[in-house]
């Protein structure tokens, strides 16, 4: 196996900044995505809506995806977007209890995505 040389690096001298360009916090694409989303929730919920969890009776805060995107849901798509209270909403994503499943809040990817 040949090995490559290493490169030389300077050391890095007293009051050098480490970098000279700002890291972007979002990707261009993640931008794209989130003003996508933010239109589609104006246009589905042009007012603020009740919160769909079963016998919660408060004002939605946020609007949850039941298949997440880490499952293969988009957070673009309209079908995939319901709107729930805050804490409604915590304890959903944070525990994922049964009762979220069988109401509709959390969708398993197997399913299809399916309710």
């Amino acid at each position: 196996m040949k090995r490559t040389e290493l490169k030389r690096v300077t050391p890095l001298k007293a009051g050098q900044p480490l970098r000279r360009t700002k890291l972007r916090q979002v990707s261009k694409s993640r931008q794209v995505e989130n003003r996508t989303r933010r239109a589609v929730v104006t246009q589905l919920f042009p007012e603020r809506p009740q919160c769909a969890a079963p016998g919660c009776l408060r004002l939605a805060d946020d609007v949850h995806e039941p298949l997440m995107r880490s499952r293969g849901g988009s957070i673009t798509d309209p079908a995939n977007m319901t709107p729930l209270c805050r804490s409604c909403h915590d304890v959903i994503t944070d525990t994922q209890p049964a009762w979220a499943y069988e109401a509709g809040l959390l969708r398993h990817s197997w399913d299809g995505g399916a309710a």
